[in-house]
């Protein structure tokens, strides 16, 4: 196996990340200048998650059928022009339709490039694959934020547009470097399976014993920490910036603020992320075992998010904030990797899609209750709420290695 195909998938992921990690710290600064609130940033990003979880099971069915290499060049070109749209926003309407559009086509990136890292990695390097991913989102969440607040100077188009230019940049070399992965013999009749929201493979997922648990865990992580990320940057500047000031914040305070606040904590979360996600691929996986990342994971996210509610330091936060970005670290590419060992061969993509799917539905849902706790009930509060579905999360994975150890039980009896 060529190393190159890695490594454009690592830069795939990246970029989608890098974007992601430009515009959050600066969301507030978006969506005041056209005079909306902490709500409207979060429908903002809630409708973002409904295109991916509607569109991702589509993506991933039909990467199943034609291949990984169509959909992860469909995903580079949407977020190449939905960020350009973004840049060029000059109403809200914009924005919404700019998010719409990367929600659609972005979509096929992540659950194809996971489907394709388990296409050419054996199941004992998996995790090292899906780690790679992580690291690949911990080094545009750590860049993002700095490249974000330097250019933000220049006028809050500018972000945008370089992160255009680089998904078109990465789109024209893939086209040419990417191989495809997935070359085995593909049923004609999958197609007709495909329909816009994929109730039926969601439900055959979460029959499936191990898949059903593993997918559980995973989705009440996804709205524990989807309600930290669509909130974070609001609670530095209510609490930090303008502390008591439950409302609106005025637009020269979030100018002044944001990128000098946000972003350096963001830095250190990302650079965390990759170092936890790094040891992950070192090998941190084989010797742990990933049931025990999950566990480990899942309580250290859960401690975290209940002393940031209760915390009144930068200094803290900022560690708080790294405990969360290793949690995380360890948490999501464990689940994933165990995701993609209980799929069937056949259906990965389309597996890969619903437990994407899944993680966006949570992220339709987490930003508009978490920003709604925030303005209406104050900025602690959504944290108290996500170290309470963050420790239900926990609780859950305790049962995973028994379901584990069940169904190896049964295969050996099978096999004998």
């Amino acid at each position: 196996m060529k190393k190159s195909p890695l490594i454009i998938l690592f830069i795939t992921v990246m970029i989608d990340l890098l974007g992601f990690g430009i515009i959050l710290p600066l969301l507030p600064l978006y969506v005041k200048q056209f005079g909306g609130g902490p709500m409207m940033a979060g429908w903002l990003t809630a409708v973002y998650s409904l295109m991916v979880f509607t569109f991702s099971p589509i993506w991933g069915r039909l990467s199943d059928l034609h291949g990984r290499r169509p959909f992860i060049l469909l995903g580079l070109i949407g977020s190449s022009v939905s960020f350009l749209i973004y840049g060029l926003a000059a109403q809200m309407w914009m924005l919404f339709f700019a998010r719409i559009m990367a929600g659609i086509l972005t979509a096929a990136s992540l659950p194809t490039a996971q489907a394709y890292i388990a296409d050419v990695m054996p199941p004992e390097k998996r995790s090292r694959g899906m780690a790679m991913i992580g690291m690949a989102f911990g080094i545009g969440f750590s860049t993002g934020p700095w490249i974000g607040g330097v250019l933000g100077k220049h006028g809050l188009a500018a972000p945008a547009f370089f992160v255009s230019g680089l998904a078109l940049i990465n789109f024209i070399w893939s086209f040419f470097a990417l191989p495809e992965s997935h070359i085995q013999d593909r049923d004609t009749q999958h197609a007709r399976k495909i329909v816009l929201f994929n109730i039926s493979g969601m439900k055959k997922a979460f029959k499936h014993a191990t898949l059903g648990e593993l997918l559980t865990v995973f989705t009440t992580s996804s709205f524990a920490f989807s309600m930290m990320e669509a909130t974070f940057t609001w609670f530095i500047l209510l609490r930090f910036v303008e502390p008591g000031q439950a409302g609106w914040i005025a637009e020269s305070v979030l100018e002044k603020h944001a990128a000098a606040m946000v972003g350096p904590i963001f830095g250190v979360v990302g650079v965390v992320a990759v170092l936890s996600q790094g040891a992950v691929m070192g090998g941190l996986a084989q010797r742990v075992g990933e049931v025990r990342l999950v566990w480990i994971g899942s309580l250290i996210l859960t401690v975290s998010l209940f002393f940031i509610g209760a915390n009144h330091s930068l200094t803290i936060l900022t560690i708080l904030a790294a405990m969360l970005s290793m949690g995380n670290g360890f948490l999501t590419p464990s689940l994933s990797s165990l995701v993609s060992k209980a799929a069937d061969a056949e259906e990965r993509g389309s597996i890969m899609g619903v437990q994407q799917s899944m993680g966006s539905m949570a992220r339709v849902f987490a930003p508009l209750l978490g920003t709604w706790m925030l303005q209406k009930m104050g900025e602690g509060v959504p944290y108290y709420a996500s170290a309470v579905l963050m420790g239900i999360a926990f609780l859950m994975s305790l049962r995973i290695n028994r379901r584990l150890e069940k169904e190896s039980v049964v295969e050996a009896t099978l096999v004998h």
